[in-house]
């Protein structure tokens, strides 16, 4: 099996206490079925940072079904009630492409790799490849 790309779009928010958390939860069960039901989403992981930061993880087949996500419905209503200025001070959006590569052994890596297999080879137990240099 050849690799494929995989991308990874790691996004965040500091939200203005539990009020802003709550309206984040209200909206996340749509957001989330717009999310998994989206041509080529691959997965997902939430993350928090103490106190009042939620992140998500979320990894896509190509660049164009992540952007074509972003243009959902459910995610524009959710940008346009976190941008207004009374529910969150701030966020980011990284993209990142996986060109080469593939699972390092580790905690919880089995589940990822049979979730990622498509996309990286199974370790076979050698040492990963060195950083390319340059």
């Amino acid at each position: 099996m050849s690799e494929r790309d995989l991308f990874l779009i790691d996004g965040a928010n500091e939200f203005e206490g539990v009020r802003g958390i709550v309206g984040m939860l209200r909206r996340w069960p749509r957001l989330r079925r717009e999310l998994t039901s989206a041509p080529g989403y691959v997965a997902h992981h939430i993350w928090f940072g103490f106190p009042t930061t939620i992140g998500l993880f979320t990894w896509w087949e190509s660049e164009e079904a992540l952007y074509a996500f972003a243009g959902s419905r459910a995610h524009h209503e959710m940008w346009r009630w976190a941008a207004d200025g009374r529910s969150t001070r701030g966020g980011w959006l990284v993209v990142y492409r996986m060109q080469r590569g593939g699972p390092l052994w580790g905690n919880g890596v089995e589940q990822r790799v049979r979730t990622f297999r498509r996309f990286v080879r199974t370790p076979g137990g050698m040492p990963p490849d060195p950083p390319p240099h340059g």
